[in-house]
């Protein structure tokens, strides 16, 4: 059983003709998509709200075979975000979340949610930013590895929501203490240390906790950091329609390989982290962070 915790929300994404298309997303979200469609048994923790938008993020979950033991109700509003598309695909966002659903997760609710029997906790993006979220995702973690869950970590980090840095740093290093794998964007890596290369910045990070660090690259596909060895993962060639949830879909791939892989086999690490480069190549070719209802069909067996 594998608990995906954080934001569910909905992406606002602008159309070709000029008008916005609705796409539910949120990272944590968007990676329990993601793990359902690729067979695994996966739940979602995090708040959902009774508006039309929460009603969609429901069916969504439910499409993608997401348990939705774990869901908060909330009468607060759906969250939502704006994502305004560079020329190559890749997307910023603005995001509206005073008074909507994601402020209302709080940690007694993590503590009646989370399940005793447990494989593995995925969480991060503005799960570790926002209270009280950010200290209900604490206690899920703390829970996870009391119960001898694997836990993976994907910050996402969302610069314009932290007001003050000191603190967010703070509670990430609690979260990586306890954390198993890591996965960094660049752009995270030049966020949380700033006077560091990426690659630098991945391996004192994982000193700190996780006993692999995935750096993942964009195009350039993605560096492995393990057991103080590290090695280089080429991306796959697609034609890019825009690349919101791709990393999203990288982390799904790679948890749901590493869960069923010999992690004491010299190459899983590394079988892992290709399984992941095809899922968020995938992800690329559609718009949006919705998989396709045939993932497991399109990738390769090795991935599910």
């Amino acid at each position: 059983m594998i608990v995906v915790a954080g934001e569910a929300l909905i992406d606002l994404i602008p159309t070709p003709s000029g008008d916005l298309g609705v796409h539910p997303g949120g990272g944590p979200f968007n990676t329990a998509r993601w793990l359902g469609r690729l067979g695994m048994q996966v739940g979602f923790l995090g708040a959902l709200a009774g508006d039309p938008f929460g009603q969609r993020l429901r069916e969504s979950l439910t499409e993608a075979g997401v348990a939705l033991d774990p869901v908060v109700a909330t009468q607060l509003p759906t969250t939502l975000a704006l994502a305004q598309l560079d020329d190559t695909g890749a997307a910023r966002y603005s995001f509206y979340t005073e008074g909507t659903s994601i402020r209302d997760v709080r940690p007694e609710q993590v503590r009646a949610r989370l399940p005793h029997q447990l494989d593995a906790l995925y969480l991060g993006s503005i799960g570790l930013v926002l209270e009280p979220i950010a200290d209900a995702v604490e206690v899920a973690v703390a829970l996870a590895r009391q119960r001898g869950a694997l836990v993976m970590v994907d910050p996402n980090v969302r610069a314009a929501l932290i007001d003050d840095r000191a603190r967010y740093l703070r509670r990430l290093d609690s979260v990586l203490a306890q954390t198993d794998v890591l996965k960094l964007s660049v752009e995270d890596a030049a966020w949380l240390m700033p006077d560091r290369t990426p690659d630098a910045a991945a391996r004192a990070l994982g000193e700190r906790g996780p006993r692999v660090v995935l750096l993942t690259e964009g195009g350039d596909g993605a560096t492995v950091f393990s057991a103080g060895t590290q090695a280089h993962v080429p991306a796959a060639s697609v034609t890019v329609v825009d690349t919101i949830g791709a990393g999203d879909a990288f982390g799904a791939g790679f948890l749901a390989n590493w869960l069923g892989a010999d992690r004491s086999a010299p190459d899983a690490v590394a079988e892992a982290t290709a399984s992941a480069i095809r899922a968020a190549g995938l992800a690329c070719t559609v718009q949006g962070a919705t998989p396709p209802a045939d993932l497991a069909a399109r990738l390769s067996p090795t991935q599910r």
